[in-house]
């Protein structure tokens, strides 16, 4: 989006390329996971892993003795992309009286120290500056942090590879050719892309070329085809580019909750929680992961919401005409998830029941028990019935040679013959994904292992009753569903019983 008026010589596209500012903090992050998958496939060196202490990967990384003493000589990677380290929130200094309000933040004061700012000098200003808190103890923007974390994850590559790049230069080998991002860059604008380049019509930062410290926090420049790019491989794609499965689960788990509830910090990645009516009586609550870049008349947010598969990107400028409003990508973001949050639950939930809702039967033995499953239709002795509803799915019922499967959860607490009857209700009980490897192996290609839940509990469901077994070893609060070609197949190992979907 772009405030200023489009003409024939002048349109605004998806390949416009502009600032996107702190948005590159997201990328020195995920430079990060890169590298330690090569880290992994190496017996040279110590793993690197977002975990790792900065000090084992930059010797030169120091702070003032007592906060180096206080928790410091321990700040993790992790730390510095979720901005929890407690460093300062810049490397340089800013001589600004702000009382008499006689400094200003603009390109000739701020904009100056941030393009000329190495790692070296942003190093040497975190050793002699007091932390602003102790490590891990709250979150607060830290420029400086990001470029210590590039710092720390290019001497590794370069030890690792016997190298000499920059950060910037890591970044173009290891993120953006993978992903054919080819109108990103660090630095100066490239010749064959200064067509693209978008100015804005106010004062601006066009021309600054960040210094190298600075590149990891706001250096980069992007369009929105490939911050789409970006958001798609990484953050959306059922399979991951450069990075696993396992790291995007890691990196998406938030490092800490901000102090109104309604934000959370998590590596890089800024985790809003926004409640949307899912249906008429129903709302539910999603974990948006962004990032917003705003400086020198720019502005972008970039934005993935895993859970409904779908991202957005919003990139504007300031256009400095007057009679024209502003364009604030949070306002902008806001409405289009208040549109698309819905719309895409309600595909979610279509998907979901096409793929597993209906009526399980012609039941057999899975062969791993002695006693055996008569074999039937759907009829009143074997059968299960799958639902969704509100975008869950449910197991409503499962019956096994006329025995309520579910019931043997229940009776694990009864005493005699009676009892609470949690799992064995008519609503049945909730299904949610395990996504454990091992157990997803163990039934095949197509394979999905469901852990069972209580529904609709007011409190956190902690327990998977994983110690109680059958005779095999298999969970009892799991099942499993397994896509085939032509049908689907419901496991449940404790009772050796193999369903197939009958009707949907």
């Amino acid at each position: 989006m772009n405030e200023t008026v489009s003409n024939s010589t002048n349109q605004v596209t998806s390949n416009s390329v502009f600032r996107v500012a702190s948005v590159s903090k997201s990328f020195a992050m995920f430079s990060a996971l890169t590298v330690e998958t090569e880290s992994k496939a190496q017996s040279t060196l110590p793993e690197l892993t977002l975990d790792t202490p900065v000090r084992l990967l930059l010797p030169n990384f120091r702070l003032p003795e007592k906060d180096w003493n206080s928790g410091g000589r321990d700040i993790t990677l992790s730390m510095l992309a979720s901005h929890t380290s407690g460093l300062p929130r810049e490397g340089y200094l800013t001589p600004f009286n702000m009382v008499t309000g006689m400094g200003k933040a603009n390109s000739s004061t701020i904009g100056a120290l941030w393009a000329g700012a190495t790692p070296a000098e942003v190093l040497e200003k975190v050793a002699n500056t007091n932390l602003m808190f102790a490590p891990g103890q709250r979150a607060a923007y830290s420029n400086s942090g990001l470029s210590v974390l590039a710092s720390a994850v290019v001497s590794y590559y370069n030890s690792l590879h016997n190298t000499s790049l920059t950060w910037s230069e890591l970044a173009m080998h290891n993120v953006l050719a993978p992903l054919n991002m080819t109108s990103s860059f660090f630095g100066a604008i490239p010749k064959e892309l200064i067509s693209d380049i978008g100015v804005p019509g106010s004062a601006n930062w066009v021309d600054i070329v960040v210094g190298l410290g600075y590149d990891p926090a706001a250096g980069m420049w992007s369009s929105a085809n490939d911050l789409s790019k970006y958001l798609y491989n990484i953050w959306l794609r059922p399979d991951p580019s450069l990075i696993t499965l396992d790291q995007r689960r890691r990196t998406l788990r938030p490092t800490i909750t901000l102090p109104d509830g309604k934000q959370q910090a998590g590596p890089a990645l800024e985790i809003d929680l926004i409640t949307v009516p899912v249906s008429s009586n129903t709302s539910k609550t999603y974990s948006a992961y962004g990032k917003s870049g705003d400086g020198g008349g720019f502005h972008a947010w970039i934005d993935t919401i895993p859970n409904l598969g779908y991202g957005i990107v919003i990139m504007s400028q300031e256009s400095g005409l007057a009679n024209y409003s502003s364009i604030v990508p949070t306002r902008v973001r806001d409405a289009v998830h208040g549109i698309l949050m819905p719309a895409f639950a309600t595909a979610l939930t279509d998907r979901t029941t096409a793929r597993f809702a209906g009526w399980y039967a012609n039941g057999v033995d899975g062969g791993a028990i002695a006693d055996e499953t008569a074999e039937s239709a759907t009829n009143h002795t074997t059968y299960a019935r799958l639902e969704v509803a509100d975008q869950i799915l449910y197991l409503r019922e499962m019956l096994v040679n006329g025995t309520n499967a579910m019931e043997g959860l229940d009776r694990l607490s009864w005493v005699g013959n009676d009892g609470t009857r949690s799992w064995s209700t008519p609503a049945g009980v909730a299904l949610t994904a395990s996504d454990g490897a091992g157990e997803n192996a163990e039934f095949g290609t197509g394979a999905q292992v469901w852990r069972i839940m209580l529904p609709n509990l007011d409190v956190c469901d902690w327990f998977d009753f994983d110690g109680y077994t059958d005779e095999n070893g298999w969970p009892l609060s799991k099942l499993v569903l397994v896509e085939r070609d032509d049908t689907v197949e419901l496991h449940y190992p404790p009772y050796d019983i193999i369903l197939s979907r009958n009707k949907q």
